[in-house]
């Protein structure tokens, strides 16, 4: 029984060890199948990572032609994510899984960045796939532009290596398709390289190496725990199985199975790094190398493993600039460029990996030498945002202006301080906002000071909205060719090949080539002068000596260009420009010559006409002022010698304005040229007769005896004027007021003449026009005295030195007070009024008329409203608006600003215009008037009759009130005729719903007349001179108290 028992027992011990250890064998099965497929899992995420890089790397150096790999990786990336890999890491540590996860996660973002880079690498590759073949077609086909799509090279170039450059600096617009396409594929190219950059800088930027060494490394401490947890395991198991030591052989055998699985999983893993294409490197804590690949040891050219340093320190030693920069970017003594990365283990041991990227820094040298080439640019390059402002130039801009970045960053091109005019600048303007590009040429000055020529092109430049971003300007500074005719003409040519004539010689100066221009211009048929020597176009008008210095020129710079009379075909001899280049071979001698020939016979005739336009009056065909001004230059000089006089004669014409507005501009064009010729038979051949513009004419008689010669002129030319002018089939009346001034006595300079010859004109114009007057010196004291009068009118304006005074205007039927006209008045420190007769002239020459309108219209308003509030009166108000006021801006809002402070009524406050006013423009005048009345206000036409009255006027404007003029009113006792107009004045305002105002009543006579005539108001002396406030105040209560003894509150309306 016991041996039964024992043997149970035994059979227990060994049953229960041995179910033990098979279940410990099963765990430890299952652990080494999830350990080797992690590893592999590991390994073929590495794997993944670098074929990825080595990829990326392929396709930024243009290497890769097909994406398909790529898209097998990222396929493989999103194979990591399945849930059976995600329950491999599962039972691992938290932090091994965090880890894993992170670098499955660096690597769906390295997915991401490479389908940025793909899409820019791709559009790229695409647009300068096709360039060269474009480039080649458009040399064949459109050679002319070659040039330009050689600076748009340039142009690219600039674009993709300065990253302060924010957009592509090309603009598609030409009229070529071709030319279109090809800037199509750089503007492709250029819109996609700072993607291209971006998507670079963001895919090398995730640490994806790191984060697979710290996963490897964490993942080897894991794996180390787990094997040391094992071993205890097997020692208990030894030791509960020490009597079965066949159970513990075939446990240690089992043990030593699981070992081997895992040396093999480890070599396997070895292995997948020594296959990366990116150098490896693993040091221990230590520092001893523990393991690297075969790239790692190509990067640093070591052949034999065996010399291979073993030591980090030896590392540090003989690559010391690698080891022990913070820098990741290095080349070796190879000249390859390595990207190194160093990674610390968990174990503070250190992970390096390295990655070949010469053939990127070979790209990246290439674009730097085309930066090179741009920044050596002869041609000044500026770069400003879309409101002109500078963001950029280039050396040659700083060379040819003397202005450096910081000088100009942020300002116009205004800078350089043009001389280009508003309108040119406005063209411009025009054009570029448009999306053009405007070519042309400037004057503008340098930093020194100095003025140089450049030729410009500036152009647009959009972003893919098609908005405007910027513009560049590509300038050439042409003063060496605007100095030099030569340079010019030869430009010329290179532009207008076709319109200039181009003949070439041999060094022995046998022609050999001429084009058709030549032909054109010579009358030479190319057969007829190969062969020949240029001299079969000589003239003769050329000495021995002109055509020595032309060799000396050409022997010596190598060209020549001169204006040079030739010899045509048929014997004519005409003006050409000639350049000549000399054409040397590489050993330096002469080749051959290059002549550029230009007819100049048109242009030598525009050159006439312009200046014949510089001196002479288009329209009339008589000396302008400048000519005028030389002439009288000339007499001055001449004076010094003869001692004669001289004498102007400043003409304007009378109501020509008038034919002007009435008939058209057609017709006063007509009749100035026939003012011109009427004048023009009356003078001497000396004499100069000159058109100043609009309808001034000066006439200039040199050399007088005698002043009354002057006059003589003067007078005939009044009567040759005052007859009638027959223009367009009617008969047209004119007439001339005429200044006279003479030199030297007058003046002795020429503007001083003139000023005074002006001044007598106007004098003549005063005195009633059609006649003629000589400059006085009292015309001179009356110029001062205006000038001295504004200068008083504007103190007496600023300091409130003007006053108001108020004329009554009776009711004639009630026989009680109807309104008051509102008069200005000046008065001075002794009691005394300076005369509204001078003063108010002044005030409309000087613009003063404006405020003083304003400021009497305001306080008069402010008075009578106070006068109304007081008395308990409707006192109507009158005030004078002049001409000169309706040109200055007077208006409607001005009427109602002045109503809504002062509280007057609208109603109650009449305008009084002068009939000059509508003379103006009808349309622009109606609706200047339609306004005024629209804010309630009556219209009265001031001085009625005097002037060029007019039904027609009455019934084109909103005028309800009519006032006769005192000269009518004068005499109307008397006068039958006088009372016969103002008794049809009165009956047409009746007709037409008018009331009229009779001034200048200062007679008991006048006013019975009226009153018979039925004229309702009067205003006058009779009843009251103008007074102020405060006396019309205590003659509204006497003249209450003189007509009818009662309250003013009874009788004032």
């Amino acid at each position: 029984m016991k041996n039964k028992a024992f043997i149970g027992v035994q059979a227990l011990l060994l049953c229960a060890p041995i179910a033990l250890f098979a279940y410990f064998y099963s765990q430890q099965e299952l652990s080494s199948q999830t350990h080797q497929a992690r590893v592999t899992l590991l390994i073929e995420a590495k794997s993944i990572d670098a074929k990825l890089d080595a990829a990326v790397l392929q396709m930024l150096s243009a290497q890769l032609n097909q994406y398909d790999e790529l898209a097998q990786l990222a396929h493989a990336i999103d194979a990591l994510n399945t849930p059976q890999r995600d329950a491999l890491f599962a039972e691992s540590t938290p932090d091994i899984r965090q880890q894993f996860d992170a670098y499955r996660q660096l690597l769906s973002n390295k997915v991401l960045q490479v389908e940025s880079i793909k899409t820019a690498a791709a559009n790229i590759k695409n647009s300068l796939l096709y360039l060269p073949e474009l480039l080649i077609e458009l040399e064949q086909s459109e050679p002319e532009l070659a040039t330009h799509a050689n600076r748009m090279l340039a142009s690219l170039m600039l674009g993709q290596l300065y990253e302060f450059v924010a957009e592509p600096l090309l603009t598609i617009n030409s009229e070529s398709s071709l030319e279109r396409l090809i800037y199509q594929h750089f503007n492709v190219a250029l819109a996609n390289s700072a993607e291209l950059k971006k998507a670079k800088q963001r895919f090398l930027s995730l640490p994806s190496d790191q984060a697979f060494s710290a996963l490897y490394a964490a993942y080897n401490q894991h794996h180390s725990e787990t094997i040391e947890k094992t071993k205890h395991q097997s020692e208990l198991l030894l030791l509960l199985t020490i009597v079965l030591f066949l159970l513990l052989i075939v446990f240690a055998n089992r043990l030593y199975v699981a070992k081997n699985k895992i040396l093999s999983t480890s070599q396997t893993l070895s292995d997948a790094v020594a296959r990366l294409t990116e150098g490896f490197a693993l040091f221990s804590r230590s520092g001893n190398l523990l393991l690297c690949n075969s790239a790692w040891r190509n990067h640093f050219a070591i052949a034999d493993s065996e010399k291979m340093p073993r030591k980090l320190e030896e590392w540090q030693q003989q690559f010391g600039e690698i080891f022990n920069s913070d820098a990741n970017l290095h080349q070796t003594e190879s000249g390859a460029w390595l990207q190194v990365k160093q990674t610390n283990t968990h174990n503070n041991g250190q992970v390096f990996v390295s990655v070949n990227v010469s053939l990127f820094k070979q790209a990246e040298e290439e674009l730097r030498k085309w930066g090179h080439a741009i920044e050596q640019s002869p041609s000044s390059i500026v770069i400003t945002d879309p409101r002109a402002r500078i963001e950029y130039v280039n050396p040659k801009f700083e060379q040819v202006t003397g202005y450096s970045l910081e000088d100009v960053k942020g300002q116009t091109p205004k800078v350089l301080g043009s001389k280009q005019g508003f309108t040119d600048y406005k063209a411009l303007w025009q054009t570029i906002k448009q999306g053009k590009v405007w070519r042309g040429e400037f004057y503008n000055r340098r930093k020194s000071g100095d003025y140089y020529w450049e030729y410009a092109s500036i152009s647009p430049i959009k972003n893919q909205q098609g908005e405007i971003i910027n513009f560049i300007a590509i300038k050439e500074d042409i003063t060496a060719q605007k100095s030099a005719s030569a340079q010019l003409k030869t430009a010329a040519a290179v532009f207008n090949a076709t319109q200039e004539g181009i003949m070439t010689t041999n060094a022995k100066l046998e022609i050999t080539a001429v084009n058709p221009a030549f032909t054109k211009i010579t009358g030479y048929e190319e057969h007829e002068v190969l062969g020949q020597r240029p001299n079969i176009l000589s003239s003769g008008k050329h000495d021995k000596h002109f055509y020595e210095q032309m060799w000396s020129t050409l022997n010596s710079h190598g060209q020549w260009a001169s204006e040079i009379w030739n010899k045509r075909k048929d014997g004519t001899l005409y003006p050409e420009w000639l350049a000549i280049s000399v054409v040397h071979d590489d050993k330096g001698l002469v080749q051959q010559y290059v002549a550029i020939l230009s007819d100049m016979t048109e242009r030598k005739a525009q050159e006439e006409q312009i200046e014949y336009q510089a001196y002479y009056d288009v329209l009339t065909g008589l000396p302008n002022r400048t000519l005028l001004l030389e002439r009288i230059e000339q007499d001055i000089k001449r004076m010094s010698r003869t001692h004669h006089q001289s004498a102007v004669l400043f003409i304007d014409l009378d109501r020509f304005k008038r034919v002007n507005d009435t008939m058209g501009h057609e017709a006063g064009d007509a009749l100035l040229i026939s003012v011109a010729k009427r004048l023009n038979n009356l003078l001497r051949k000396s004499d100069t007769l000159s058109r100043f513009g609009g309808d001034e004419f000066v006439l200039l008689l040199s050399q007088i005896v005698h002043p009354d010669h002057a006059a003589q002129v003067a007078d005939k030319i009044v009567r040759a004027l005052s007859e009638p002018f027959v223009i367009n089939g009617f008969e047209v009346f004119t007439g001339a007021s005429i200044g006279i001034a003479i030199l030297p006595s007058d003046a002795k300079d020429q503007k001083e003449l003139l000023r005074l010859a002006d001044l007598a004109m106007y004098k003549a114009k005063e005195a009633g026009r059609n006649q003629y007057h000589f400059f006085a010196q009292e015309m001179q004291q009356q110029v001062n005295r205006r000038v001295e009068l504004e200068q008083l009118l504007r103190a007496a304006l600023e300091h409130q030195r003007l006053t108001v005074h108020y004329q009554p205007i009776i009711d004639t039927v009630s026989g009680k007070l109807y309104g008051v006209e509102a008069l200005m008045r000046w008065p001075t420190d002794f009691g005394q009024y300076i005369s509204p007769a001078e003063f108010i002239p002044v005030a409309e020459e000087s613009g003063l008329i404006a405020p003083l309108g304003e400021w009497l219209l305001a306080k008069a308003c402010n008075d009578i409203r106070r006068l109304n509030k007081a008395l308990g009166m409707n006192c109507y108000l009158t005030v004078n608006v002049s001409s000169q006021q309706y040109r200055l801006g007077f208006n409607a809002t001005t009427i109602k600003q002045i109503m809504q402070q002062s509280g007057f009524l609208p109603e109650n406050l009449t305008l009084e215009i002068t009939e000059s006013i509508l003379l103006e423009d009808d349309k622009a005048v109606t609706a200047w008037l339609q306004s005024l009345r629209a804010t309630g206000v009556n219209l009265a036409i001031d001085d009625f009759g005097t002037g060029y009255s007019s039904l027609s006027y009455l019934k084109r404007f909103p005028i309800n009130i009519l006032k006769i003029d005192r000269g009518f009113i004068q005499d109307i006792d008397q006068n039958q005729d006088a009372a016969v107009l103002v008794n049809a004045i009165l009956s047409m305002a009746e007709s037409l719903s008018l009331k009229v105002i009779a001034e200048g009543v200062e007679q008991q006579g006048q006013l019975d007349c009226l009153k018979g005539l039925g004229c309702q108001y009067v205003q006058g002396y009779f009843y009251a001179k103008p007074m102020a406030i405060e006396g019309l105040i205590d003659w509204v209560e006497q003249f209450a108290i003189a007509s009818e003894r009662i309250s003013p509150k009874l009788w004032l309306d």
